[in-house]
């Protein structure tokens, strides 16, 4: 078998295993796009009914807590209809005090035992419901926030219509101060919107991205956040294997600061891939034993958060289908008889491509977001070290991200 044969072969087997991500991010492209067009049937809103306690982790965030508090606390909903706790979870600096002047409630915690996010939520929920606080509904937000004003507003039509988990528009505060931000931007405009908008319409859960999330009280009374390092997808899977979907929400709006350097995301990222790289061995079998499973019910959503797990990251996604179309560039010089590993190739990143941008049409970005896709080489790079430290499982425990406040700079 001669050499030229060999390549063909092996490059033809990538970009096999690189059609089942591009294809599936195709189809949602596709759908997102067809939804987006579609006109919102005009409805009366109705009367803001819903309680709401707005839940809020914070690991010394003095520096940022008080604008996330100052969006939450001035919500346009009825003030009797809503409050706002704050856990300050093993805090060594002003947090508390922060909170307290804001006028929301402060919980502070103090268990160096049992740290992260998800006990932190856990231990205020418990709290809550022990000091018989009236709520249906608690939604979580991050310390570094902004809330759209009309936000429980929306949140509130949503649960009247009969939902018990909603996921809204997570957004980035800042989005153009930098280039990590701008592309993260980019990448939260995929992620973010583009998909869940897809997966909900074909009867997928849209997923939950541990920022901007709404439960109803039974589902928040009757289950316990995990330590995991992504405890929001975690808790996303177990609801899907239960029957229960995430729906997506694009008008309950909020953004969150991101790190304006790649090295104060670093520990971030990798924590999202060491989580990713776990959930996919956890639950990928049970999600397709539930597709293959005669008779069962909920295979589309099964099928679309099994696919969901397995996309790499874009940039990644990116870079591959690139080096995709350069291989098969090079063996059509060699052989021109052989230029469908160049045509496939070609499909492959243009799909990519159509993805990226249409979902930045959709969040309706400005054209220097469109400009900064210029850097996604350089982010392509990096991703890749952040993949293989992840593979090595190196440094997977939580680690609080450095806030753009504390001093980084690019």
């Amino acid at each position: 078998m001669s050499g030229g044969v060999v390549a063909q072969r092996v490059l033809a087997a990538a970009q096999v295993a690189l059609a089942v991500p591009v294809v599936y991010l195709g189809g949602l492209t596709a759908v997102a796009v067809a939804k987006s067009r579609r006109p919102p049937s005009p409805a009366t809103p109705p009367e803001p009914a819903t309680r709401f306690v707005v839940l809020v982790p914070a690991h010394d965030e003095a520096t940022t807590i008080a604008t996330m508090l100052a969006s939450a606390t001035s919500q346009d909903y009825p003030a009797h209809l809503f409050t706002v706790h704050v856990v300050a979870d093993n805090c060594t600096d002003d947090t508390a005090a922060v909170v307290t002047a804001s006028g929301a409630t402060v919980h502070e915690r103090h268990d160096t035992d049992n740290r992260g996010k998800g006990p932190a939520l856990n231990w205020l929920v418990d709290r809550l419901v022990q000091a018989d606080v009236p709520f249906d509904v608690a939604v979580f937000i991050d310390a570094d926030t902004t809330v759209a004003t009309d936000f429980l507003r929306v949140l509130d039509r949503r649960f009247q219509r009969g939902s018990v988990a909603v996921q809204g528009f997570y957004g980035v505060r800042e989005a153009f101060e930098s280039t990590p931000a701008t592309l993260r931007y980019c990448a939260l405009a995929a992620r973010h919107h583009c998909r869940p908008l897809a997966r909900t319409t074909i009867g997928g859960s849209c997923g939950l991205f541990g920022n901007g999330m709404a439960f109803s009280r039974h589902l928040v009374v009757s289950r316990e956040w995990s330590a995991h390092l992504v405890e929001d997808l975690e808790f996303q899977l177990e609801l899907l294997l239960e029957g229960v979907h995430v729906d997506y929400e694009p008008d309950a709006r909020l953004e969150a600061e991101m790190p304006h350097t790649f090295a104060a995301s670093v520990t971030q990222h990798q924590r999202w891939e060491v989580g990713r790289f776990d959930l996919i061995r956890r639950f990928v079998p049970s999600l397709l034993t539930r597709v293959l499973r005669p008779g069962g019910t909920g295979r589309v959503a099964a099928l679309d958060a099994a696919a969901d797990l397995c996309v790499p990251p874009l940039s990644l996604l990116g870079a591959a289908t690139a080096a995709s179309a350069g291989a098969g560039a090079v063996l059509a010089v060699v052989s021109p008889q052989r230029s469908r590993p160049l045509l496939v190739g070609l499909a492959l990143l243009t799909t990519v491509c159509l993805h990226v941008l249409a979902s930045l049409h959709l969040v309706g970005a400005p054209t220097r977001a469109y400009r900064s896709l210029l850097h996604a080489p350089r982010l392509a790079v990096w991703k890749v070290s952040i993949l293989v430290r992840s593979m090595l499982g190196k440094n997977s425990d939580w680690i609080r991200t450095t806030r753009n406040a504390e001093g980084n700079t690019e």
